[in-house]
């Protein structure tokens, strides 16, 4: 079934879990950028900071704004501090501040990433975000990338999240049939690619 024919109302949690988690996991493959969503947490980039010191890929792309002037400071600032915190180099890491959500977070992050490496060097993107953000997160990247690169989701390792029962994870609880809602719309509205999904 495609996402923008699915009746959100007639699934069990079960089903809205494959909907919203429902993606390939991570299986350790390098790449040439790591791309972190961004949030009001720093798990993310904690996250990231690892991979880019486990040798996954040579650059992070620290992506996001200030969510139309509600925060003070940019998401992509906050994280681009962690990340220094946590040992990243400055010249390992790209930042982008003006997107205000995940759509503009590949939109504005191509240019910073055509300027800093060219967007013909990159085959692999490797996303970092938080679980319930991933199917999203690739719909955005699927449909906005140039063709030839590759994204894969590495999400957050959360404590205590079991996306089979994602449901008694106080954040997920709310947070999963708020992303499911979202994953329809933007497919019906044409916002992200419309796919196929096994539910």
């Amino acid at each position: 079934m495609r996402i923008s024919e699915i009746d959100l109302e007639a699934l069990s949690n079960r089903q809205l879990g494959r909907l919203v988690l429902g993606y390939q996991p991570y299986c350790g493959e390098a790449g040439d950028v790591i791309f972190v969503f961004g949030g009001r947490t720093l798990d993310r980039v904690q996250q990231a900071a690892g991979l880019y010191q486990a040798g996954k890929a040579p650059l992070l792309l620290l992506s996001g704004g200030t969510k139309f002037g509600r925060r003070d400071q940019a998401e992509a600032i906050a994280m681009q501090e962690e990340a220094l915190r946590l040992g990243v180099p400055p010249e390992a890491i790209l930042i982008e501040t003006e997107s205000n959500h995940t759509v503009e977070n590949v939109l504005c992050s191509l240019v910073v990433l055509h300027r800093r490496v060219g967007l013909h060097r990159i085959r692999r993107l490797i996303a970092v975000t938080r679980p319930w953000h991933v199917r999203r997160s690739l719909l955005a990247l699927r449909t906005y990338l140039p063709r030839w690169i590759e994204a894969v989701s590495c999400p957050v390792d959360l404590p205590g999240f079991d996306p089979d029962r994602w449901w008694d994870h106080p954040e997920a609880a709310w947070r999963v049939p708020r992303e499911a809602r979202k994953l329809v719309a933007y497919a019906r509205e044409g916002f992200v690619a419309d796919e196929e999904v096994a539910l």
